[in-house]
């Protein structure tokens, strides 16, 4: 009997027995035609010390669940301040020539009823410039406040009261006023600085009086 082995390189060992030389020679070629071929091929050698790829994963951290921020409540709106406006208040004369400050009302001047009506007597006039202004203010004065004419102090609260722009003197647009060319004011005999309304001025100044 004839024994035939082949020891493959992956260690794998085949072993054929006959008795008939030929037909354990056909057996062995037919095997190692049909043998695949990476059977009969030695595996690659790994050489000692050489490098060897590796593939490295890194998960990423999971951010732990059921965590919740609280949220963070909304700012109080901050009231605005309170602003408070004064009105201002009669402040002591500092000359009725004077365009500034606010004139102190003479003790004539204090009725409610009269500083009323006498702002509502200049503003149905209307009139336009100082000097008309001036006759309208003496004329106010004498039928709502009850005084024989005005002076130049008198004008500077007349006039804050009416809200008129005071004049740059006040005893200018006085004498003026008097003068022989218009002739629209008078003065009072005997009462230094103090004028009257004439016919003429109220004429001219109210022409619906």
């Amino acid at each position: 009997m004839v024994k035939v082995s082949i020891s493959l390189p992956n260690n794998t060992q085949i072993t054929f027995e006959s008795e008939e030389s030929e037909v354990l020679r056909e057996v062995v070629s037919l095997a190692l035609r049909d043998l695949p071929r990476d059977l009969m091929q030695a595996p690659a050698s790994v050489s000692p010390g050489a490098p060897t790829e590796k593939s490295t994963s890194v998960a990423a951290p999971e951010l732990p669940t059921g965590t919740s921020i609280p949220p963070v409540p909304p700012a109080e709106p901050i009231p605005a301040p309170e602003t408070t406006i004064a009105r201002e208040t009669a402040q002591p004369s500092i000359g009725a020539s004077n365009r500034e400050g606010t004139a102190t009302a003479p003790p004539e001047f204090l009725s409610e009823r009269g500083a009323t009506n006498f702002t509502a007597f200049c503003r149905d006039a209307k009139p336009l410039g100082d000097m008309r202004r001036v006759v309208v203010a003496a004329e106010g004065a004498s039928r709502h406040f009850g005084v024989e004419g005005i002076t130049a102090d008198d004008l500077a609260w007349l006039f804050d009261l009416a809200e008129w722009r005071r004049p740059g003197n006040f005893t200018q647009t006085l004498r003026n006023a008097a003068r022989s060319k218009f002739g629209w004011l008078e003065r009072i005999p005997g009462r230094s600085g103090r004028y009257a309304t004439t016919a003429l001025g109220r004429s001219k100044t109210l022409p619906n009086s």
